[in-house]
């Protein structure tokens, strides 16, 4: 009788274990989680852009509305040159100067194509000078890459950071408000 017993036991334990697992408990070798956000990482934005006015642009995550100048064009991974999602550039303000130079102010909008839907928006202060024959090199000014992201959703929701900038713009066609951008943004989050 003592056998039986352990026997049943045993039968009930492995029932039990059998139909307490299923195929979808491993997800196929796949630990499921949420993405997490990097502490850094970069972003290529380029294309060739004409501008476009906008007026009371809303940017997400925030409750700024902005007019300016808007220039849109795709977004890539830095390695793998793949299309991650749209950026556009919202110049807000700008000066030209006697030696070629410009400032800028500017919003940049950095739309993800992730399944969050994320954002991150930019606010730049940006010089830019000239590189003959009609080219402009474009940074952002050093004192405001550690806190210029001023909102993120998504993926990058509470994101606290800021972000660089290694331009080169084509200002070839400026004069018909196109212009050629390659741009390298590095994000940074500060670490608390």
């Amino acid at each position: 009788m003592k056998k039986l017993s352990l026997k049943l036991i045993a039968m009930v334990f492995t029932a039990l274990s059998i139909v307490s697992c299923s195929n979808d408990d491993d997800n196929n070798g796949v630990v499921s989680q949420e993405p997490i956000m990097p502490e850094m990482f970069s972003i290529n934005a380029r294309g060739v852009a004409t501008g476009e006015m906008v007026t009371d642009y809303e940017l997400p995550g925030t409750d700024l509305t902005v007019s300016g100048n808007a220039f849109t064009m795709d977004m890539y991974h830095p390695v793998t040159d793949e299309v991650i999602g749209t950026v556009i550039d919202i110049n807000v303000a700008a000066q030209t100067f006697e030696d070629g130079s410009m400032f800028g102010e500017n919003y940049t909008v950095f739309q993800f194509n992730d399944a969050q839907e994320s954002t991150l928006v930019l606010h730049n202060l940006i010089d830019m000078i000239p590189a003959p024959p009609a080219h402009m090199n474009a940074f952002i000014r050093r004192a405001n890459t550690t806190n210029n992201v001023v909102a993120g959703n998504g993926l990058y929701a509470g994101f606290q950071g800021g972000a660089t900038l290694i331009a080169t713009l084509d200002m070839s066609n400026f004069s018909e408000n196109t212009v050629g951008f390659n741009c390298m943004y590095g994000f940074s989050q500060i670490a608390y």
